[in-house]
């Protein structure tokens, strides 16, 4: 292969704009200008010999032979201080082999070499087959547990009724918001939503929300006393996993059946969502009076006012949260071993 070779910055490459960029770097032209550096000929268009083990460049035989000395050594390949170089068919006679069974040492210890790598492969190969092999063993048996789940509801559990979307007015009473009680005037209203939401940004600032709210939920559907297998329209069938299984309405006729709700897509649609959303308007809302009251109370007292505005920045930032749906994960995962299936077995 021919490349373009600078004498003066011992700079090589296989392109001519290369090159060109090269010769208008600083460090060439200074280079270049040194009075011990012949001008003629300072750009070269050379052959370039390459080093037998890693591929590198040269742009003289010596250079190159020099540097495979090493390259080969480091590859072990030197035998009695005998360089076999002639491993990229180089027939070249600069480095002469005194013994001709080096040849045949080297060979032998290069091949050597190579088996001991494809070892290294298969051993690897074989380790993660048998690691795939166990993330599948582990796939097939929670697939395996799902169906035997599903399979064991619908043929037991027929009378739970289907799990539907909850509505806003249920939701206020799982929450047990009574800032929406109609037979309150709108100042009785105003201060109700404002207790609430106190204590709802006071567990937000604690990290305490999830559970607050996951308790909440799990109150509403694990009522004590109750008959789990008539009454439960949701389980758990793997908790790590967040499997679980609904019973849903497949027909405008009444006719439902249990079905799979892998990761809890629909759990948090019918149950999560509704809940978050219901929420986030009972923050909106008090956001909103408090602007109200900030306009009728322009002379309320510093402290004050500095309590309100940061009670509503909080409530600014959960609404956020739950509009970017950062809880529902987080509240998933805390209600679902509340509902695991298998806990319903060891009761029975």
């Amino acid at each position: 292969m021919s490349n373009y070779y600078c004498t003066a910055c011992k700079y090589l490459t296989d392109s001519q704009s290369n090159m060109n960029k090269h010769t208008k770097t600083k460090k060439h032209i200074e280079k270049a200008a040194d009075k011990h550096i012949s001008k003629n000929n300072i750009i070269k268009k050379i052959k370039v010999m390459s080093c037998s083990m890693c591929c590198k460049q040269f742009a003289s035989q010596s250079t190159r032979w020099r540097h495979e000395k090493i390259c080969i050594k480091k590859n072990n390949l030197l035998n009695n201080g005998e360089i076999y170089n002639t491993l990229n068919n180089d027939k070249s006679d600069d480095i002469p082999i005194k013994k001709p069974k080096d040849k045949y040492e080297l060979l032998i210890a290069d091949k050597d070499k190579q088996i001991d790598e494809y070892k290294a492969l298969v051993d690897k190969l074989v380790s993660s087959n048998v690691n795939m092999s166990h993330a599948t063993s582990k796939t097939a048996d929670v697939a395996n547990k799902s169906m035997s789940v599903l399979k064991y509801a619908s043929l037991h559990m027929t009378d739970a009724p289907v799990l539907e979307e909850l509505g806003k007015e249920e939701v206020y009473g799982i929450l047990n918001y009574k800032g929406n009680d109609k037979k309150l005037n709108k100042e009785q209203q105003e201060d109700e939503n404002e207790i609430y939401v106190k204590m709802v940004i006071g567990h937000y600032v604690n990290k305490n929300l999830v559970n607050v709210l996951g308790d909440t939920i799990v109150q509403y559907f694990r009522k004590p006393g109750e008959d789990f297998k008539k009454t439960s329209s949701i389980w758990a069938v793997d908790v790590a996993r967040l499997s679980f299984i609904i019973m849903s309405a497949i027909s405008k006729d009444g006719e439902k059946e249990w079905k799979d709700d892998k990761t809890g897509k629909s759990f948090k649609s019918i149950v999560i969502r509704p809940m978050l959303t219901t929420l986030n308007e009972i923050l909106h809302n008090f956001i909103e009076y408090k602007e109200d009251w900030l306009e009728r109370n322009k002379d309320a007292s510093v402290e004050e006012m500095g309590k309100i505005m940061n009670l509503r920045q909080k409530s600014a930032e959960l609404m956020k949260d739950i509009t970017y749906r950062q809880l529902e994960q987080p509240l998933l995962k805390s209600v679902a071993p509340s509902f695991q299936f298998n806990d319903y077995l060891k009761k029975k």
